[in-house]
């Protein structure tokens, strides 16, 4: 089953031509009962573009953990091969939570364009439609 945002989305696309014109086809009783399903749940489709802070509390609780774990580790190891043993795993560890942390930033900062364009494109449509 099509997304109603999709739907959207391929109404817009779709350039409907006849055989005889160029004048595009007429939109199906279909079509536009689908366009105003859609109008409804709009805000609701938008929910999901935003970014709700939960990730950069994801990344806060893995580095505190990371860190808690490596400090344990470290201060709680009596065996010099254990302590040097656990001091390389860290290091990948750590350097696997830096990459952790980078993608994260940049998927908030994906998050944010998507929040923008979702907003303009409401802010477009609302100009001739209710959106609910």
């Amino acid at each position: 089953m099509k997304s109603k945002l999709k739907i959207i989305q391929d109404l817009l696309r779709e350039e409907k031509q006849t055989v005889f014109s160029e004048q595009p086809i007429p939109l199906t009783t279909e079509d536009k009962m689908a366009f105003q399903e859609s109008l409804k749940t709009f805000s609701q489709m938008g929910e999901s573009v935003y970014g709700n802070g939960k990730l950069k509390e994801i990344v806060e609780n893995i580095s505190k953990v990371v860190e808690t774990a490596n400090r344990l580790v470290t201060e709680e190891s009596d065996d010099l091969i254990d302590s040097v043993s656990a001091s390389r795993q860290f290091k990948g560890i750590n350097a696997a939570l830096n990459e952790f942390t980078k993608s994260a930033n940049e998927v908030m900062i994906h998050e944010r364009r998507m929040s923008a364009a979702f907003e303009d494109i409401a802010e477009g449509i609302q100009k001739y439609y209710e959106v609910h």
